[in-house]
């Protein structure tokens, strides 16, 4: 009776091909992450639908990403938690100055781009 199984047993099952290395790295990972394999492949599974489909396109996404793997991975030290949140602070400083660089370089390049076209 299915009420004499495990709630991994019931669940469904699904076989996939890997390429070559895939298994050691996904096994690596898991350790590394404290999980089980089939915990870090469903782990990154749910992250890629939470994400669109798409790799991360903004330090946001990737510092959502990282929070998600922090949490994930409770046996972090808190001084290296505080260090990558340090790092992420510094790089989306840095993010923000080189947007505002290149607005104000867009600026300039549309308002030539008028007068250019004013003069004729």
């Amino acid at each position: 009776m299915d009420e004499d199984k495990f709630p991994s047993q019931l669940a469904e099952r699904f076989q996939i091909r890997m390429p070559e290395g895939m298994r050691d790295a996904l096994r690596e990972a898991a350790e590394k992450n404290g999980r089980s394999m089939n915990t870090e492949i469903i782990t990154r599974l749910e992250d890629s639908f939470e994400s669109g489909n798409q790799a991360p396109s903004s330090i946001d996404e990737i510092a959502k990403l990282a929070a998600r793997q922090l949490t994930n991975a409770p046996h972090i030290p808190m001084k290296d938690r505080e260090a990558i949140w340090s790092l992420y602070e510094t790089i989306k400083l840095e993010e923000t100055r080189n947007i505002r660089k290149f607005m104000t370089r867009l600026s300039e390049v549309i308002a030539d781009a008028e007068e250019r076209s004013a003069k004729k």
